[in-house]
């Protein structure tokens, strides 16, 4: 089905209803204004390219909830500044970890950041799946609840169930383990 000249109603009607042509319709359409758009926060191309992939695939994910009377031009720069804050977030607190570390480092500060770092993989190792995934997303790469549970289309109380859980089970692993000062760091910063 050729659409001829762009109408982006019709093409948002048939997003909705599925149509993987009208996704990549508007794709072709809003990607470059998207970049041009994230080019003004001085990130580098990975990073642009990154951000549109994700919006695009969260307005895939969300096709059913696009507002046909909305700007939708709007509404793909609000998800695009979402996810950038999200990374921005991120980055604030690995770089937080990152000064800690340097400024406390030593050989032997390094070597238990090391130990630190495989018994805290063992301990993730032996939780299921799920909840390892809940726990990594929340606590090492700092999604919020409603994002996690949106990603893996879980309720937010389940979400919160296995933060619990698995924060309970680290902490009394990581504190039976002498890490106490890293404990404190990673739960108050995380």
């Amino acid at each position: 089905m050729s659409y001829g000249v762009f109408n982006e109603k019709q093409l948002l009607a048939q997003l909705q209803k599925g149509s993987e042509h009208a996704f990549v319709e508007l794709f072709h359409v809003y990607s470059p204004i998207l970049s041009s758009f994230l080019a003004n926060y001085h990130l580098d191309q990975e990073d642009v390219s990154d951000s549109v992939q994700q919006t695009f695939l969260k307005i895939w994910e969300h096709k059913d909830k696009i507002d046909l009377n909305s700007s939708f031009k709007n509404y793909i720069i609000t998800i695009a500044k979402n996810d950038i804050y999200n990374k921005i977030k991120k980055n604030v607190v690995a770089e937080k970890y990152r000064d800690y570390t340097y400024q406390h480092s030593s050989p032997s500060t390094l070597h238990v950041s090391r130990e630190l770092e495989e018994v805290l993989s063992k301990i993730l190792e032996s939780f299921p799946e799920k909840r390892r995934k809940v726990f990594e997303m929340s606590r090492i790469q700092g999604y919020s609840n409603k994002q996690i549970a949106e990603k893996l289309g879980i309720s937010k109380s389940t979400v919160e169930n296995h933060i619990n859980h698995s924060s309970s089970v680290v902490k009394r692993l990581l504190k039976g383990m002498g890490f106490w000062t890293i404990i404190l760091f990673f739960f108050i910063f995380s």
